[in-house]
Order: structure tokens, then sequence, then C-alpha cells
């Protein structure tokens, strides 16, 4: 058996292995049957007795005996009979919740999911653990996934799951919050703190704090807005809105009371009031916006005549010398508008057509990229950065001393130590594989779930990278710069005294193995999501830098060969197994940006031998499929040291920054990969020669490239070579016709360019 067989027997047989280790479930009892006594017991342990399901969202009683007498504690509901959020896996999270009467979270119970890589037990551990923070959490209560020093809620985000973080999130709170409605334990807003609490808190009665809309208006910097229908039926209506800062002590006792204003003496009041059609007016949800900072402030009911509703918010931090911005959802659509110093009403650009409110998945996903604003600005001008190296790297190979490839393994590292330790960000096959199974769904039903690729702002990056450089320079930019797991391989393999290859026939067979792994895990997440990821776990990234998230000892120890094989073979993963690069390789034959090559490349091997990723073919020509953008052929392309082409054109002419632009070098490049400007070059010296002039007269056009071709023959390897084809060091016989000395073909300083 050849050693390419049994590569690919052994790698096969850890395949199958992998996709069939057992799947540890979660506990049966409490998928079964999760209103049984035992479970209720588990989730509300304080109580001692509970009713029957009932109710539009089938909630059950809990009670305990205190003094003889039975006395309601709270209730305990399925998530899935309240809400339907799905998660990563295309299904909901299903949770079981207890929730007292004071609208306090008391327990919480995982009860079924469906997420990718978290069906082993350690890693439903750690999403029941998760679950577990927001118990005490009451339902007024906004969660951050941010700084605990927020004001809000702090909980800590599952590592490497944003998407299943936030579903969690917003199937738990979103729940809560209907539960607690629907059972009078708080008003229809999930954002107000009641006003009755408040005026009793205040001891204060409501005539002392009734103002009206002039006052205010009279009194402070008043905005005004008219955002658009609240609901779909009242399409034609509009609601204003209304903000004001509050300085004055007056106006804020008379708003707040007078004990909450002096609690507000050193913090920022911002009056809001709503007026509208029907009974909508009151906000499920209100926040501000400002810079890099978010705001979900107490919200203080007030009574100002000439709007429906009004409150007034209490911040810390805001600066309403500065612009902020009011977000809103009021009757389950999203209002957005931005306040100008002096109570300018700036309209926001999202609203600019219609004033139709954004949609729901929108606020996920601007808070995902508000947790980690500091990160996607590294991310960006990182980015930014490498696409500067390739926009440049023709003039940066220009400079000695200077090579694309030493920057591009400058880059792995910090590739490395950024996105694959600090804050790992590693794409995956899944996650093309889920986009198409969503394009699919939105052909066929109209739905797309957005959040599942916005909801990890840097993955969303990196992908938009991608498929912004796709066209131009192929997948190369990712697989041989960006890509944390490749960069873990290479540096590997560059610290490691071993190097071990395989001979090119092997190379050349096993190269196409990864293609139908690629469209296998495509197919298999169309198909299932569970199925899906059990073939994705050929893709050792999770191990790599998620490691919390695994458990399965047999995909630990598959990891494991991968990772250790790359200090002894070039990155083994990459070119011969990994279905990512496979998917991005299909989107080459976008690539419209070709490597240039000379003429002699076909049979100087210097570039082949020099790349490790044994992406040159042996005419020359570099295999757009296999090729990472390791840029060795660049700087050897440039390089008078590297390159016999350029060092015999050093030698006559003397090399220069400008050299590429001389017809005696371009005559050199390949017809097929010179530039609009080369060819344009070459154009006009066939038309000073005045070979054939008359060819292009009284046409200012480019002159088609084949044309160019016919003139100046010798730059293609066609025609005859002149007596002093060889050159001066040339020590062949003029009639020797195999000769391939670095001269050959080269046109002499004579006028032999004008004979080709």
């Amino acid at each position: 058996m050849t050693h390419g067989r049994r590569l690919a027997v052994v790698f096969a047989l850890v395949l199958v292995l992998s996709m069939s280790a057992p799947v540890a479930a979660v506990d049966r009892s409490t998928i079964d049957d999760p209103f049984s006594e035992r479970s209720l017991s588990k989730v509300y342990p304080g109580a001692d007795s509970f009713s029957e399901p009932s109710g539009t969202y089938r909630t059950v009683e809990a009670y305990e005996q205190v003094d003889g007498e039975r006395r309601l504690l709270g209730y305990v509901y399925l998530t899935s009979n309240v809400v339907d959020v799905e998660g990563y896996g295309n299904e909901p999270i299903e949770f079981l919740v207890a929730l007292d009467t004071n609208g306090t979270i008391r327990g919480i119970e995982l009860v079924e999911q469906h997420e990718p890589f978290f069906d082993r037990l350690s890693a439903i551990q750690r999403l029941r653990r998760f679950s577990h923070q927001m118990v005490g959490m009451s339902v007024t209560e906004e969660v951050t996934l941010r700084d605990a020093e927020s004001g809000e809620y702090h909980v800590d985000a599952l590592t490497g799951a944003s998407v299943t973080t936030r579903a969690s999130i917003e199937t738990v709170t979103r729940s809560a919050r209907l539960v607690a409605e629907e059972k009078g334990i708080v008003s229809d807003s999930a954002v107000d703190e009641s006003a009755a609490a408040n005026e009793t808190a205040t001891n204060e009665t409501t005539t002392d704090r009734r103002m009206t809309l002039g006052d205010l208006g009279r009194g402070t910097a008043l905005a005004h807005w008219t955002a658009g229908a609240t609901d779909g039926p009242n399409a034609s209506a509009s609601l204003d809105l209304y903000a004001a800062p509050i300085e004055a002590a007056p106006v804020r006792q008379s708003l707040l009371g007078e004990s909450n204003a002096s609690l507000a003496a050193n913090a920022t009041v911002l009056w809001v009031g709503l007026d509208g059609p029907g009974s909508t007016t009151r906000p499920d949800r209100l926040r501000l916006h400002q810079w890099t900072q978010s705001y979900a402030p107490p919200v203080h009911e007030t009574r100002v005549e000439g709007v429906d509703w009004s409150a007034a918010l209490v911040v810390r931090g805001l600066d309403t010398s500065r612009s902020f911005v009011l977000d809103l959802t009021v009757g389950g659509e999203r209002v957005r508008r931005t306040y100008g110093p002096g109570g300018l009403a700036v309209r926001d650009p999202v609203d600019a057509a219609a004033a139709q409110a954004l949609p729901a998945w929108v606020g996920t996903v601007e808070s995902a990229w508000e947790d980690i604003w500091g990160s996607v600005v590294a991310l960006v001008l990182f980015l930014g950065g490498i696409l500067g190296v390739f926009a440049f790297r023709s003039r940066i190979c220009r400079y000695a001393g200077v090579t694309v490839n030493r920057l591009r393994i400058g880059t792995l590292g910090v590739t490395l130590v950024f996105l694959g330790w600090y804050h790992p960000t590693q794409p995956t096959t899944q996650q093309i594989a889920i986009l198409v199974r969503e394009l699919i769904s939105w052909a066929t039903t109209g739905g797309f779930r957005w959040a599942l690729f916005f909801s990890a702002p840097l993955v969303a990056l990196v992908f938009i990278c991608i498929a912004l450089v796709l066209p131009k320079w192929g997948r190369g930019v990712f697989c041989g710069w960006i890509c944390p797991f490749g960069a873990l391989s290479e540096l590997l393999y560059k610290v490691t005294p071993w190097a071990y290859e395989l001979p090119r026939e092997y190379h050349v067979k096993l190269e196409k193995l990864r293609y139908p792994l690629f469209v296998a895990i495509v197919i298999g997440f169309v198909i299932s999501t569970d199925f899906g990821a059990k073939l994705a776990k050929v893709e050792p990234f999770k191990a790599a830098f998620y490691s919390s998230l695994v458990s399965d000892p047999v995909y630990i120890g598959w990891s494991a060969i991968l990772i250790v094989s790359g200090a002894f073979m070039f990155r083994p993963y990459c070119r011969y197994i990994c279905p990512l690069g496979a998917g991005l390789a299909l989107g080459n034959v976008l690539q419209r940006k070709p490597i240039q090559r000379y003429d002699l490349c076909g049979d100087c091997v210097k570039c082949q031998t020099d790349c490790e990723f044994q992406a040159i073919e042996d005419d020359g020509s570099i295999d757009r499929f296999q090729c990472f953008q390791c840029s060795v052929c660049v700087d050897n392309y440039y390089d008078p040291g590297g390159c016999p082409v350029v060092l015999q054109y050093d030698n006559e002419h003397g090399i220069t920054v400008d050299a590429w632009q001389d017809p005696h070098l371009i005559e050199r490049i390949r017809p097929e990969d010179r530039t609009t400007e080369q060819q344009r070059i070459l154009a006009e010296r066939a038309v000073t020669d005045g070979g054939e002039t008359e060819l292009f007269e009284g046409s200012s056009d480019l002159i088609p490239e084949g044309t160019i071709v016919d003139m100046v023959r010798r730059s293609t390897g066609d025609g005859d070579a002149s007596d002093d084809a060889h050159g001066t060091s040339c020590a062949c016989s003029e009639s020797d016709t195999s000769c391939s000395c670095l001269g050959a073909g080269w046109p002499d300083e004579t006028g032999g360019d004008d004979d080709a």
C-alpha cells in the first residue's frame, strides 16, 4: 500500500470514529416530563406543592405552606411555550424557568438543546452553568456581557459560542417578561419602574409632579421627532417623540420627587415623552447610546400633560452637550432618533426612507458589536494593514531587504496571539454551510436569520474581508495570512527541526481530498444540524482555540494528531484536509489578479522549489486553487539575487524601481500576466520602432494583446531567435537549439527586438 493510500485510510478511520463517538444527552427525565414533581422541585426548591399547567403559557403555580396556609411563591414555565428563539442549531434552546411573585428569576434548568459542539456532558454543563447566572435577575433588568460595573445585570458569555449565548439570554429574559406581564407582576412595559411604586417611594402626590409639555418646552432644550407607525394596522399613523435634558432643580423635583431628585444630583436627567394613537405608546425597551457606551437607565414614569406617556431617566455618564441616540421599541417596532446639542432633533440615517423600525435582530447584533468595540477596531486596523501590504507589495518588493514573505511571517504571529488566543476568531466550514442553509431557507420561505452571522463580530469581519479580496487576490489572503490555525501550524513547523515532505505525486492526489469533505459538510448541515456538526469534527479549530467547549476524547485525539503533524510537515491539514480552505478555494475562480510570471519560469525552478505550499506547476504557472499568497514567488520576481531574468536585466541595464515599466523587461513577462499599463507601454514601443506603424494609425485605443504578441514574438518564446540571442554570457554553440541559458530569447541592445 502506498504512502498516500495509508494516509487516506488512517484519515477515514479517525473521521468515522469521531462521528460515531457517543453523545452525552441532557437529563432524559427532564426532557420526557418537564412538569414532573422532580423537575419542578429542582427548578423551584423552596416550593412544597405545584398546580397543574394552565393559562396562555401553561404556567405552573408554586406554593409553600406557612402556618398551615398555602401561600403562592411564584410560577414555573417552559420557555418553548412562551417564545421561539432559534439558536445556532436552527432549533430553540429550551429551559424550565421559575419566577417569583416579585418578578425575580428563582431557578433555571436546561431542558433540551441542539447546538453544535454542545453534545458532550462537559459542554452541556457549561451551558447549564451559564444559564444559572441569570438566577436572581429581575424581569425589569437588562443583561450585559460587558463590564460588571456598567449598572446592568452582568453575565459571563460562553467562549466561542456567541450565537448560543445570546439565544439563551433572549429566550430566558423575553419569556420571563411575558409571563410576568400575563400574571400582573409588572405592567406591560418591561423597562419601566411603575409610577405607583415611584410615588410610594417618594411619598409625593401626583398633582405635585404634574407639568405640561409647554412648561418643559420653555425651560429646556426640548427636541421633537415624528416617528413612523407603531404597528402594522396603523401604517398611516405617526408617533410623536420628545426628549429634553433636565438641568433645573425645581423641574427635576417636580418630575422625580424630592428624594429621587437628590439621588440624581450628580447624574444626567433626561425626560422622554411619547404621544400617539392607540394604547401602544408605552415603550417595551428603552436604551441610550453615545459613542461606544450604551445605557439602560432606571425609568421613573412621570405625568406630563400633552403626551400619552413620559418618563424621567437618570443616567450617569451621558454627556448631553454631545449627540446621543434614543433607541426605543414601541408596539414591537424599533425607533431610533439622534438628539443633537441644544435640542437639535436629528433624524437618524437608519430611519431616512419611511419611518419604519429596524428588524428585531439589529438590536441583538448591535449589542454584540458594542460589547467588543475595542477588538472590532483593532481587527479592522489589522485587516486594513494586510490589505495595504497586498495593494503595495510590488513597490515593497522593489526595495532591497524588504520581502513580503517576512512580513507575512510576522503577521502570522499577530494572528495567532490576537485571533487565536486573546480573542478566538476562527472561521469554520459550519458558517459557510449554515449560510448555504439560510440562503435555501430564504429562497423557499423568505426567512433569513441575519443574527447568526453578525452576532460574532470578529468572525463576521473576517468573512467580509474574504468576500472583498476574493475576486482580486483569492482565498490566499485568509489562508496564508489571517487563519489562526494556519498560523499555529506554520509557526510550529518553523520552530521545530524536522522537515518531511510528501513526494509530489502523493501531494497532487491528497490535495483533492478536502473538496468532497467540504461538500459533505455543507450537505450535512442542510439535512440536519446535528449530522453536519458531526461531520464538521474533522476541523480541529475547537480543540485548538476553544478547548473549554470540547471533551470528546476521540475528537481531542484527532485534533492533537493534526496539530502535532504540523511540527513535522508544512501545514498538512491546510493543504490536504481543510474543508474551509476547499470551500474558499472554489471562490478563486473569481480571481482576476494573477501573479506575474516571466517567460523563463518554466525552465527555472527556483520559485517552485521555494514555494512550501507546492502551488507552482512544472511550466512555471501558479495553481490558483493551491496558492496561499505566501508571496515567495513575488519576492523572487523582483529580486536580482533570486530571479535569473531580473539578474540579467540588472547586468545589462541596471535594476531600478521603474525597471518593470521598461519594454526590455516587460517583454519577458508572460503576455497573459501583463498589466494594462505594461501592454500600453509595449504598444507605444512597437509604434515608435516603426516596424508596423500603419497598423496603429488613426487608433487611440489600447492595442489588443494578441497584436502585441505578434509584434513582439520574442516575449512569448515563439519565432526565430536572432544570431546573438544567446547573449554575451552564453558559452553554447549558436546552432545549439537546446540552449536554455539565461540569455535565451533576450533581445539585443542593437535592435534585435525589431527583428522579432
